[in-house]
Protein backbone atom coordinates (compact mmCIF):
# COMPACT_ATOMS: atom_id res chain seq x y z
CA UNK A 1 0.00 0.00 0.00
CA UNK A 2 2.62 2.25 0.70
CA UNK A 3 4.87 1.90 -2.24
CA UNK A 4 1.54 2.48 -4.08
CA UNK A 5 1.23 5.76 -2.41
CA UNK A 6 4.66 6.51 -2.83
CA UNK A 7 4.57 6.37 -6.72
CA UNK A 8 0.82 7.49 -7.00
CA UNK A 9 0.83 11.22 -8.83
CA UNK A 10 -2.81 11.92 -6.59
CA UNK A 11 -2.12 10.41 -2.92
CA UNK A 12 -5.59 11.75 -0.87
CA UNK A 13 -3.96 10.20 1.91
CA UNK A 14 -0.20 10.74 2.38
CA UNK A 15 2.22 9.49 4.77
CA UNK A 16 3.22 9.87 8.48
CA UNK A 17 6.87 10.47 10.09
CA UNK A 18 6.92 9.05 13.63
CA UNK A 19 9.57 9.50 16.19
CA UNK A 20 10.09 7.80 19.52
CA UNK A 21 12.73 9.06 21.78
CA UNK A 22 13.67 6.76 24.82
CA UNK A 23 15.80 6.53 27.84
CA UNK A 24 15.59 4.74 30.80
CA UNK A 25 15.18 7.46 32.97
CA UNK A 26 12.22 8.68 31.57
CA UNK A 27 8.64 8.13 32.32
CA UNK A 28 7.31 7.33 29.32
CA UNK A 29 8.91 7.18 25.98
CA UNK A 30 8.43 10.75 24.41
CA UNK A 31 6.64 10.01 20.89
CA UNK A 32 5.71 12.77 18.45
CA UNK A 33 3.94 12.85 14.73
CA UNK A 34 4.99 15.10 12.44
CA UNK A 35 1.74 17.00 11.70
CA UNK A 36 -0.97 19.20 13.12
CA UNK A 37 -2.83 16.28 14.69
CA UNK A 38 -2.33 13.31 17.28
CA UNK A 39 -2.23 9.95 15.98
CA UNK A 40 -2.72 6.65 17.53
CA UNK A 41 0.02 3.80 15.83
CA UNK A 42 0.49 0.38 16.98
CA UNK A 43 -1.42 1.46 20.22
CA UNK A 44 0.44 4.05 21.07
CA UNK A 45 -0.49 7.92 20.97
CA UNK A 46 1.89 10.10 19.35
CA UNK A 47 1.63 13.72 19.98
CA UNK A 48 1.56 16.37 17.35
CA UNK A 49 4.55 18.33 16.93
CA UNK A 50 5.60 19.79 13.43
CA UNK A 51 9.68 18.99 12.81
CA UNK A 52 12.03 18.19 10.05
CA UNK A 53 13.45 14.78 9.66
CA UNK A 54 16.70 14.06 6.98
CA UNK A 55 16.04 9.96 6.61
CA UNK A 56 18.96 8.29 6.13
CA UNK A 57 20.97 7.49 3.07
CA UNK A 58 22.07 4.27 1.76
CA UNK A 59 25.55 4.94 0.93
CA UNK A 60 27.96 2.17 0.89
CA UNK A 61 30.65 2.02 3.47
CA UNK A 62 29.11 5.32 4.93
CA UNK A 63 26.94 4.67 8.66
CA UNK A 64 22.99 5.08 8.07
CA UNK A 65 22.42 8.56 9.50
CA UNK A 66 19.34 10.60 9.75
CA UNK A 67 18.96 14.31 10.72
CA UNK A 68 16.30 15.67 13.34
CA UNK A 69 14.87 19.28 13.93
CA UNK A 70 12.14 20.17 16.35
CA UNK A 71 10.72 23.40 17.55
CA UNK A 72 11.62 24.01 20.90
CA UNK A 73 8.48 25.71 21.70
CA UNK A 74 6.71 24.57 25.27
CA UNK A 75 10.46 23.71 26.40
CA UNK A 76 8.88 20.04 27.95
CA UNK A 77 11.46 18.50 25.76
CA UNK A 78 14.19 20.51 26.75
CA UNK A 79 13.33 20.29 30.85
CA UNK A 80 13.38 16.16 29.70
CA UNK A 81 16.66 16.37 28.09
CA UNK A 82 18.46 18.80 31.13
CA UNK A 83 16.84 15.81 33.50
CA UNK A 84 19.38 13.30 31.84
CA UNK A 85 22.63 12.55 33.50
CA UNK A 86 25.57 13.55 31.57
CA UNK A 87 26.95 11.27 28.83
CA UNK A 88 22.99 9.42 28.61
CA UNK A 89 22.00 8.16 25.53
CA UNK A 90 18.49 8.84 23.65
CA UNK A 91 17.35 5.90 21.46
CA UNK A 92 15.52 7.26 18.53
CA UNK A 93 12.92 4.97 16.70
CA UNK A 94 11.46 6.99 13.67
CA UNK A 95 8.87 5.35 11.14
CA UNK A 96 7.23 6.09 8.29
CA UNK A 97 3.62 5.20 7.94
CA UNK A 98 0.37 5.79 6.03
CA UNK A 99 -2.09 8.07 6.98
CA UNK A 100 -4.85 5.22 5.37
CA UNK A 101 -3.39 2.74 8.08
CA UNK A 102 -1.17 4.29 10.43
CA UNK A 103 -0.33 0.81 12.19
CA UNK A 104 1.30 -0.28 9.30
CA UNK A 105 4.80 0.95 9.43
CA UNK A 106 6.38 0.61 5.83
CA UNK A 107 9.73 1.73 6.99
CA UNK A 108 11.21 2.05 10.44
CA UNK A 109 15.17 3.15 11.99
CA UNK A 110 16.21 2.89 15.02
CA UNK A 111 19.35 4.15 16.67
CA UNK A 112 21.03 6.61 19.38
CA UNK A 113 20.05 10.14 18.87
CA UNK A 114 23.41 12.14 18.75
CA UNK A 115 24.66 15.62 18.22
CA UNK A 116 21.78 16.94 20.10
CA UNK A 117 21.93 20.96 19.82
CA UNK A 118 19.76 23.10 22.17
CA UNK A 119 18.44 26.74 21.21
CA UNK A 120 15.80 28.69 22.79
CA UNK A 121 13.91 28.49 19.05
CA UNK A 122 14.78 25.15 17.88
CA UNK A 123 16.17 20.99 19.06
CA UNK A 124 18.33 19.25 16.39
CA UNK A 125 20.51 16.03 16.41
CA UNK A 126 21.55 13.45 14.38
CA UNK A 127 20.20 9.93 14.38
CA UNK A 128 22.75 7.62 13.72
CA UNK A 129 25.36 4.90 15.09
CA UNK A 130 28.75 6.49 13.58
CA UNK A 131 29.37 7.60 17.67
CA UNK A 132 28.62 4.42 18.92
CA UNK A 133 30.74 2.30 16.06
CA UNK A 134 34.04 4.57 16.88
CA UNK A 135 33.85 3.41 20.74
CA UNK A 136 36.26 0.28 21.76
CA UNK A 137 34.33 -2.55 22.07
CA UNK A 138 34.91 -3.31 25.87
CA UNK A 139 35.04 -0.40 28.48
CA UNK A 140 38.05 -2.05 30.11
CA UNK A 141 40.96 -3.01 28.47
CA UNK A 142 43.28 -5.53 29.93
CA UNK A 143 46.60 -4.11 30.23
CA UNK A 144 49.41 -3.62 33.26
CA UNK A 145 47.91 -0.64 34.34
CA UNK A 146 44.35 -1.61 34.89
CA UNK A 147 45.11 -5.88 36.00
CA UNK A 148 49.09 -5.53 36.94
CA UNK A 149 48.48 -9.05 38.60
CA UNK A 150 47.98 -10.42 35.03
CA UNK A 151 51.08 -9.93 33.48
CA UNK A 152 55.10 -11.03 34.83
CA UNK A 153 56.95 -8.26 36.16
Amino acid sequence: MTTAQLQSTADPHGLLELITIEHSSFSAPVRLVNDTRGWTSGGNAFIALPFAIKWPNQISNETPRAQLQMSNVGREFTALLEALPVGAELLATLQAVSRAAPNVVAYEFISVLTGLQVTPQTISAQIGSDDMMRRPCVLLRADPTTLPGLFAQ
